[in-house]
């Protein structure tokens, strides 16, 4: 079994942690015994309340993947409405030569709805007609836009909001995407001045004021990713609090989706930065602890179709490990974290809920 398939049956990585790597002084390496497979965690990198964090490898996927913005640009890639028209499933007809790469999250503009994909997969090359997982992210309209059955992508790359995708992927609920929607729709337009004339999250992140506060994130973190070629992960925190980690097979990959999560998580920032936040700086030693292994609560495992399967653990210390195999290698490695449970948990009152929409 390669070490990349480790890393999903383990459900972890050896993390050789290199705390601020990025520092005038190297100081001492942190050694995290966990199984299979040696990484090393760069940073942290901050602008303003959003700091970053590499997980580098030397040993990466040599495929050329394809990604979605990438094929619906040159019109390799088709997304459509099923005949049936159903909310919860799209179509998608990959026609290139390469494996279509899928991350969760991923906006799709036109239908008779606004969607977005519940999680990350692969969809070979020359696929025809593929089922395609959605939740909307638009309440009120069932009818065919300028695009009629098809879709297309957005005017920001971002991804949808990590409380969309937690409701969506782990909790499963459209109730809970469309909360976080609407939640997020209104304090964006108090806060970052943003349009909200329609129930469409894309409104939102597409709109001038949210692009400029996308961009201005995504520009000053832009290089990091580009000047280390091992490169494969990024973690990302908050207000001193991490959220999430997302590992994925090769550097290119992470190339192509890190400004995406990003300009995602910019807005998320914008709107979080006048809340309470955590008085110590976030370490690579917090790092390794969000990434380590735990007592497993729950476990289970989702059949997404022929080729790809879910996995998702929910672990000690509101953490939940996620990863998607393609034809049983492991092609996203995440780990997300409930904050707003967290700071219930301590008998506190969750401002999260109050400006995301939910414990995400």
């Amino acid at each position: 079994m390669n070490s990349t398939r480790r890393l999903a049956a383990a459900g972890v990585w050896a993390i050789l942690v290199l705390a601020g790597c990025r520092q005038a002084q190297d100081p001492p390496q942190i050694g995290v015994t966990l199984a299979g497979m040696e990484g090393r965690i760069a940073g942290p990198s901050t602008h303003k309340n959003l700091t970053v964090f590499l997980i580098d490898s030397s040993e990466q996927d040599g495929r050329d993947f394809l990604t979605l913005d990438e094929g619906l640009t040159k019109g390799l890639v088709k997304v459509s409405e099923n005949e049936q028209e159903q909310v919860g499933e799209l179509r998608i007809d990959n026609q290139s030569d390469r494996p279509l790469y899928l991350q969760e999250g991923e906006r799709l503009q036109g239908g008779k709805q606004d969607r977005t994909i519940i999680a990350s997969m692969v969809v070979p090359p020359r696929s025809g007609w593929t089922p395609l997982r959605s939740f909307c992210v638009e309440h009120n309209r069932w009818t065919a836009g300028v695009r009629g059955q098809g879709f297309g992508f957005v005017a920001n790359a971002a991804l949808a909001p990590k409380s969309v995708r937690g409701e969506a992927k782990i909790d499963g609920s459209q109730e809970g995407v469309w909360r976080c929607v609407a939640v997020q729709k209104a304090n964006a337009y108090t806060f970052c001045g943003s349009s909200n004339k329609n129930s469409s999250l894309n409104e939102m992140l597409d709109s001038p004021a949210v692009q400029t506060i996308s961009e201005e994130y995504a520009d000053a973190l832009a290089g990091l990713v580009d000047q280390d070629p091992d490169a494969v992960g990024v973690v990302l925190a908050v207000n001193g609090q991490l959220e999430e980690a997302d590992v994925y097979p090769n550097h290119q990959v992470l190339q192509k989706l890190y400004p995406r999560l990003i300009r995602s998580y910019a807005v998320q920032a914008e709107m979080l930065k006048n809340i309470a936040k955590e008085t110590k700086v976030v370490s690579t030693s917090d790092v390794g602890r969000l990434l380590e292994d735990g007592a497993e609560q729950s476990k289970r495992e989702d059949k997404v179709n022929a080729h790809n399967t879910l996995t998702i653990r929910t672990l000690e210390g509101n953490r939940y490990q996620c990863a998607t195999e393609y034809d049983g290698k492991v092609v996203h490695w995440q780990v997300m974290k409930k904050n707003g449970a967290v700071v219930a948990a301590r008998g506190g009152r969750s401002d999260r809920r109050d400006v995301l929409g939910s414990d995400w």
